[in-house]
C-alpha cells in the first residue's frame, strides 16, 4: 500500500515512454536485492517512475526509475510514516529532476 501517490503528467522521453511521472512513497521490508547483489535496508522509500497510462492500462519500461531510502526503520508505524512524509518535499523534485534528465523527459505545462 502506497503512503503517497502522484502522478504529473510528461512528454516521452528518448529512450523510454510516458505520459505520466508517478511519485510514491511505499513501505519496503528489506532485505536481499537480487537484481543488484546488495542488501535492501527497511524503511520508507520514495519512488519516482516513468508510466505509460492509457485507461486501465499502466505500462512501464524496467530499471526506468529510482528510488531512495527517505526513513529507515525497524518496523512499519504511523510515526515512520509521518517522518518519511515530512522529508517528501526536501528530494521530490530532486528525483523528478534526475529521471528527467536520465531519459529526457519533459514535464507539461499544468494550469
Amino acid at each position: 500500500m502506497d503512503i503517497f501517490r502522484e502522478r504529473i503528467p510528461c512528454n516521452n522521453g528518448r529512450d523510454v515512454r510516458c505520459n505520466v511521472l508517478e511519485i510514491k512513497i511505499v513501505y519496503d521490508i528489506g532485505g536481499y536485492n537480487y537484481f543488484t547483489s546488495t542488501p535492501k535496508r527497511r524503511g520508507y522509500y520514495l519512488h519516482v517512475s516513468p508510466l505509460e497510462v492509457s485507461g486501465n492500462m499502466v505500462s512501464y519500461q524496467a530499471f526506468s526509475g529510482t528510488c531512495m531510502l527517505l526513513n529507515e526503520v525497524k518496523r512499519q508505524s504511523k510515526k515512520g510514516e509521518e517522518e518519511a512524509l515530512k522529508l517528501l518535499p526536501e528530494f521530490k523534485q530532486k528525483l523528478i529532476e534526475y529521471v528527467c534528465k536520465e531519459h529526457g523527459i519533459t514535464l507539461k505545462e499544468t494550469a
